[in-house]
């Protein structure tokens, strides 16, 4: 590789690997003069530039972009990234559903005064959209986290790039205050910043035990799950759901493109005989945001038949729990190692111990001596059997 900026590129175990943290890169002239394997970390859409830097990276080198392997650490991808060589190998949720598993969260699905929930740091498009359509339907009766300093400052004009629709337009123009309270939720340390706050090393999973679990999830019946992914047709599954799910409640992504769909390959029920998700793949990021709540509002409007539902569907909450604690994603890591390439398993194999504070180093020593550690465990599209 010529003219590698390895803030932005980094070469991994003898350069077999490259990896680039998606939202801070920017293509920068580098050049690939060889076919490369690299790793994706986190989502990676300019959404001021409105592009996808890394392919420009892929387009600029002089050889044929093709032949290069794309590795990201999510679920899905259906963008302009799509026709490359991708691996989907969702290491990042393996991650995070072990500290859940670590942090021995006991549930408690008996107490739901609340028709849904939402969680609100930082002050993405969407987000604030989120907060503009609980005004225009006028949702009530919900329980939140919103860490901000003030939300004088409401406004949201970038998004009207995404829409020439005079109805949502209207609704982004003429909303520019909210009624939604201002939360404070958190151990000491952290900083609130005027819009997010900053958690510092508190793991996810304490959060949610300690501050979010009571507060937040476990009194609702919906999570408004609002991911960092937006624009890009990418399923980026991450915390937020995981949350959603142990808090006993229906999922719902607010902007999401295709979550369910990627939660479903994995076994999750995402109660598609009770939440409509046909928004999910609406090809306008905005229309999937407002139909996802519109197409949902019999339910966000009524807590006593949300509560009902809520009440009888235990079971399948526990499924879903079940399938987190015995980290369905790790499962589906190892499956995507099964079916790779020599030279791409190569790569996956010093992904894994690497990360996360080595956690899965046990699990990668287990696989390099005797093959898959979960292989007598059957797993296809719909995650275990």
């Amino acid at each position: 590789m010529h003219n590698l900026q390895r803030e932005k590129l980094i070469k991994l175990e003898n350069d077999s690997l490259i990896e680039i943290h998606g939202p801070t890169y920017k293509y920068a002239g580098e050049i690939l003069d060889k076919p490369e394997i690299i790793f994706i970390n986190d989502h990676h859409y300019d959404e001021f530039d409105h592009c996808f830097h890394v392919k420009k990276l892929l387009e600029n080198g002089t050889v044929d972009p093709h032949l290069h392997t794309l590795i990201f650490d999510h679920i899905n991808h259906e963008d302009e990234l799509k026709d490359y060589n991708c691996v989907h190998f969702p290491i990042f949720l393996a991650s995070e559903s072990q500290e859940f598993v670590n942090a021995d969260i006991q549930t408690n699905w008996n107490q739901k005064t609340k028709t849904f929930n939402f969680m609100i740091n930082k002050p993405r498009l969407h987000r604030i959209f989120l907060l503009q359509l609980i005004e225009y339907f006028q949702l009530t009766n919900y329980s939140h986290s919103l860490p901000w300093k003030t939300t004088d400052a409401f406004i949201n004009p970038r998004i009207k790039n995404f829409t020439d629709n005079p109805h949502f337009l209207k609704i982004i123009n003429s909303i520019n205050k909210t009624t939604v309270p201002i939360t404070d939720y958190k151990f000491g340390p952290e900083v609130t910043m005027d819009q997010g706050i900053r958690n510092g090393n508190f793991l996810n999973a304490e959060t949610y035990k300690h501050l979010l679990k009571t507060t937040v999830f476990e009194p609702s019946c919906i999570s408004l799950i609002s991911e960092p992914i937006f624009f890009e047709r990418e399923a980026l599954v991450s915390e937020k759901t995981i949350m959603a799910l142990y808090g006993g409640t229906f999922p719902i992504w607010f902007g999401g493109w295709k979550c369910a769909d990627s939660m479903r390959y994995l076994g999750f029920d995402v109660f598609d005989d009770i939440i409509d998700h046909s928004y999910e793949d609406l090809s306008n990021p905005i229309e999937r945001c407002y139909y996802s709540i519109e197409r949902n509002l019999h339910l966000l409007t009524d807590y006593n038949k949300t509560k009902k539902l809520a009440d009888q569907n235990h079971t399948r909450f526990q499924h879903n729990l079940n399938l987190l604690r015995s980290n369905v994603c790790l499962t589906e890591c190892f499956a995507q190692l099964d079916k790779c390439k020599p030279e791409v398993q190569g790569a996956l194999l010093k992904i894994m111990p690497q990360f996360r504070h080595r956690m899965f180093e046990k699990e990668f020593k287990d696989y390099s001596i005797l093959g898959n550690p979960l292989q007598g465990i059957n797993h296809n599209k719909k995650g275990l059997l």
